[in-house]
């Protein structure tokens, strides 16, 4: 891979479509530089939807991971920096739910309060790795390593 940081998702569709619009990673329409993939459901998803819609706001799908995009695209509008945005969405997004969000130049990461979603984070001086289990990371990796299982309303946030 080129570059300092990306992000994938494999994801089993549960509310929303089965299309690519429906597909992670998700972008901000249209902040094409912030990115997010998601596990979770947001369950006041239509209420923060028809706020963010209000003041402007553009969707394209119908599924609850654009909406953390398409937040977190405001809070940075709004000069609120990526870590307090994450801080934020845990307050303000109601569900069970953890994301990775990723700007030009930082990688962050929000567990919801009740940390029901799982994630799983491995980090070196080179190196940070996340995924929802520890064998997705260690398929990648070709050394023995430690992992850590970030807490409720853990909030993380890395420089590319």
């Amino acid at each position: 891979f080129e570059g300092t940081h990306a992000i994938g998702h494999t994801r089993m569709a549960t509310e929303s479509d089965v299309d690519i619009r429906s597909a992670h990673p998700y972008w901000a329409y249209p902040y094409n530089d912030i990115a997010v993939v998601h596990n979770g459901q947001i369950t006041n998803y239509w209420l923060m939807r028809r706020h963010l819609e209000r003041s402007g706001q553009r969707f394209v799908s119908n599924c609850d991971s654009e909406l953390l995009a398409v937040y977190t695209a405001v809070n940075l509008e709004k000069g609120i920096s990526l870590e307090e945005s994450l801080r934020m969405s845990i307050d303000e997004i109601d569900g069970v739910f953890t994301y990775l969000v990723t700007t030009r130049n930082e990688l962050g990461m929000a567990k919801d309060t009740m940390a029901a979603k799982p994630m799983v984070l491995y980090e070196a001086d080179d190196l940070v790795a996340l995924a929802s289990e520890e064998v997705a990371i260690r398929a990648v990796l070709p050394h023995e390593i430690d992992t850590y299982d970030p807490y409720d309303e853990e909030v993380r946030v890395w420089k590319a």
